[in-house]
């Protein structure tokens, strides 16, 4: 039998396997963790969903791994390579297939995160057993002796892990926007394909190295019920961490598309750095493993209270905290660099140091495992049954901290929550021990840590002008309500732009011309257009919403919104005309996902006359899907005949609307208008009797001003797309309005967000005078 010490010449070839494996495993998870918001809408709701697929799935594979590691190595390494195989073939078809499915079930699951949670665990089930299997049956390969298994099991899984990181962060980064997500996975299987290579490659060496150590021990003992409950506890505290951290950077760094991927791969290094740190400790203190995982604990939950409390000095300092171009126009000019993305580095390091914790906590795992190990002939199943129950609480911690806690208790309340736990499990644990001072001290200090956690967490946050005055938590993220000395109060989804409420009337010095922000330059410029039905998607600022309300043949505005947090913040603080909205019989608010509606609408064969696609900040995590070509045809047949689709007046927008809808207009004002049919410029822009009020009013719900008269509009009709304005699709495959890392830091990023006042397009412009009846 090969010595203990060192690592065996098998460990570092199966060391790759699985960091290859991991790293697969991860591409799949975000690239169909990104389908799946273009499926939903909620990013954070699309991560806890994939992500407790995952986690159920691989504690199924693991269990599964239980009963095949009895077999021979060399049967255990054949059946690591087919796996591999068979997951890289589901692999290169599963966007297609997944997408496909979901569109074909959506009238049935209509919105239901269960139904959606019960329909994508079957499309993904197979696969991610599979990944569910390939750990254990390595480790049942790979063992050695029981003196190192400790470090051999945190070497392999800290291996698979790291790999795991590199897939999550190169697919953020370069293989959505290079090859889109369908080819994606095609890198993903790939990546499978190597994997097996290296196992088959591996066959021979097992049969000459190791045909003394096949296991036919038979049934094992169950592992003890204290060590069980045990690791079911620390999975819950492992993922309930990642979904907590994830939420607060979140808050920290906005919902720009780089942060998702590099905050998981930050995760995924400091979890491999815990397997590594705790396979050392499991095998050096053997003989004091429950005074080791108690001290694990205590570390955690100190770093975790050092994250919660955070000065927010100390962020700005470390480039960590973000704006958006809206809200920062409340922090001073020193701290205008902090407007806009952060750059993939500051992402990393940033969240590395506030997500500590998560080393000592993933360190538990090689820990127990050591714990309920006697026999190195029992490695393999004590590893897979450890995992699965580690995976059960994971999938428990994602699912109940991200559908339940964060609503119910708020993130300083999840928090706490979480420590807690992870506190019961060490006292099972530590129950039937000799309980040392050691002991006893640091457990007290992990429930000391509990309390000094803030928990209303994100309540009077204050940067400069930026200053938090309350705060609606709830399944889609943190709306936070920010006062300025505007006529308006700024409403933030996880520290991104997403509304406003009006808090009084705007001055004459304000620039709010009502009749452009209802819609009548178009009713002008087109007098046959008169919208009975309209479609908003995104409350937004509720005074456009408002405006459209002194039009008299509106007969119904149905308001969609993801975000119920976002609603009731804009409910609570609009104090003008425009909280009728709340109010009137003319108005439906309802609570969903944009794209969802329009294809339940579709289905159920409704029409519309207008949609206003009300999405400011598209390139924010979620958004651009509500901009892809395939959704713009799909609001195109939503639309009546002669009926109009409404969007901000950007580049990209520009390029793949008129693609679908052959047209543009633009009257010289905050809209861009698609008709579902052929436009003409008139010569005139008519004001009838029925906009006419509305035309002349500056604020909508007070009265005519005869000064506000507009005697031209400047008006641009496209008719093909000016060189200038070109930039590359944006579709539902490559989402290149919100993936250009890769392009910018190649300069080839060519922006979809240049905005039409911002450009000189005079000579694209028809002045059409205005004529009223």
């Amino acid at each position: 039998m090969k010595k203990a010490t060192g690592t065996s010449h098998l460990q570092k070839r199966f060391s790759v396997a699985l960091a290859f494996s991991g790293g697969a495993a991860l591409i799949y998870q975000v690239a169909w963790q990104r389908m799946m918001t273009q499926i939903i809408g909620s990013d954070a709701i699309s991560m806890v969903l994939v992500v407790t697929i995952f986690m159920v799935c691989l504690g199924i594979g693991s269990e599964l791994a239980r009963v095949l590691v009895s077999r021979s190595q060399a049967g255990a390494l054949r059946l690591y390579a087919i796996i591999e195989t068979l997951v890289a073939a589901y692999g290169i078809f599963s966007i297609p297939l997944i997408r496909y499915v979901n569109d074909v079930a959506a009238p049935i699951t209509n919105g239901s995160l269960a139904a959606d949670f019960a329909l994508n665990l079957g499309l993904m089930a197979l696969p991610v057993i599979g990944m569910g299997l390939t750990a254990p049956l390595i480790v049942h390969v790979v063992k050695e002796s029981l003196s190192n298994v400790g470090r051999t099991v945190g070497a392999l899984y800290g291996w698979n892990i790291a790999g795991a990181a590199i897939g999550s962060i190169l697919t953020g980064l370069i293989l959505i926007e290079a090859a889109g997500l369908t080819g994606a996975t095609y890198f993903a299987a790939t990546a499978n394909i190597i994997a097996c290579l290296i196992a088959v490659n591996s066959i021979k060496l097992i049969k000459n190295e190791k045909s003394d150590r096949v296991n036919n021990s038979g049934c094992l003992l169950n592992i003890p019920k204290s060590v069980a409950v045990a690791a079911i506890l620390f999975g819950f505290g492992t993922l309930a961490l990642q979904v907590i951290f994830f939420r607060v950077l979140s808050n920290y760094m906005t919902l720009s598309t780089i942060v998702f991927p590099v905050l998981l791969c930050a995760y995924l290094c400091l979890m491999s750095a815990g397997q590594w740190i705790g396979g050392q400790l499991a095998d050096r203190y053997s003989v004091r493993l429950p005074e080791v995982i108690a001290a694990l604990f205590a570390i955690g939950a100190v770093l975790l209270l050092g994250a919660l409390r955070l000065p927010a000095e100390w962020a700005v300092a470390a480039h960590g905290l973000r704006f958006s171009s809206f809200n920062g126009q409340l922090i001073a000019p020193e701290h205008r660099h902090l407007i806009g993305d952060p750059s993939p580095i500051t992402v990393f390091l940033f969240s590395t140091g506030m997500m500590l914790s998560v080393v000592a906590w993933s360190g538990l795992f090689p820990v127990m495992f050591r714990l309920a190990t006697r026999r190195i002939e029992d490695a393999g199943s004590r590893f897979a049954r450890i995992y699965t129950l580690y995976t059960t609480g994971n999938v428990i911690g994602t699912f109940a901290c991200g559908v339940f806690m964060l609503e119910a208790i708020g993130t300083g309340g999840s928090a706490i929550a979480t420590i807690g736990v992870v506190a019961f499990g060490v006292v099972c644990i530590v129950l039937g021990q000799k309980l040392s001072k050691f002991i006893l001290i640091t457990l007290a200090v992990g429930f000391f840590s509990a309390t000094k956690i803030p928990l209303s967490y994100y309540m009077g946050f204050e940067l400069d002008d930026y200053r938090v005055i309350d705060v609606f938590e709830g399944k889609t993220g943190v709306a936070t309500v920010v006062p300025t000395n505007h006529f308006y109060t700024i409403i933030d989804i996880n520290r991104t732009a997403s509304a406003s409420a009006l808090k009084e009337n705007p001055g004459s010095k304000d620039d709010y011309e009502a009749w452009r922000w209802n819609h009548t330059e178009l009713m002008a410029l087109d007098p046959e257009f008169r919208p009975k039905n309209v479609l908003v998607i995104g409350i937004g600022h509720a005074y456009l919403i408002d405006a459209m309300l002194d039009l008299p043949f509106i007969e119904k505005i149905t308001v969609v919104d993801l975000s119920e947090e976002v609603v009731s913040a804009v409910k609570k603080y609009t104090k003008t005309s425009a909280k009728r909205i709340f109010s009137d019989p003319r108005v439906s608010i309802v609570i969903a996902d944009g794209r969802r509606f329009v294809q339940s609408a579709l289905l159920q064969g409704e029409r519309y006359d207008l949609i206003q696609n009300k999405i400011n900040e598209p390139w924010h995590a979620g958004g651009g899907n509500l901009f892809t070509e395939e959704f713009f045809l799909e609001e195109k047949n939503l639309l009546s005949p002669g009926g109009y689709l409404s969007t901000r007046p950007l580049s990209g927008h520009l390029n793949d609307g008129f693609k679908i809808f052959g047209n543009a207009l633009w009257g010289g004002y905050y809209h861009m208008y698609f008709k579902n049919g052929n436009f003409v410029l008139p010569e005139k822009a008519i004001i009838t009797r029925d906009i006419r009020d509305a035309w002349l009013t500056e604020i909508p719900g007070e009265g005519a001003v005869e000064n506000a008269r507009t005697p031209e509009i400047e008006a641009v009709f496209f008719t093909e797309i000016p060189e200038h304005l070109k930039v590359d699709a944006n579709t539902d495959d490559r989402p290149t309005f919100e993936y250009y890392w890769l392009r910018q830091l190649l300069g080839t990023w060519k922006s979809p967000r240049l905005q039409f006042w911002d450009l000189d397009l005079e000579k694209y412009k028809t002045v059409v005078p205005t004529v009223f009846e």
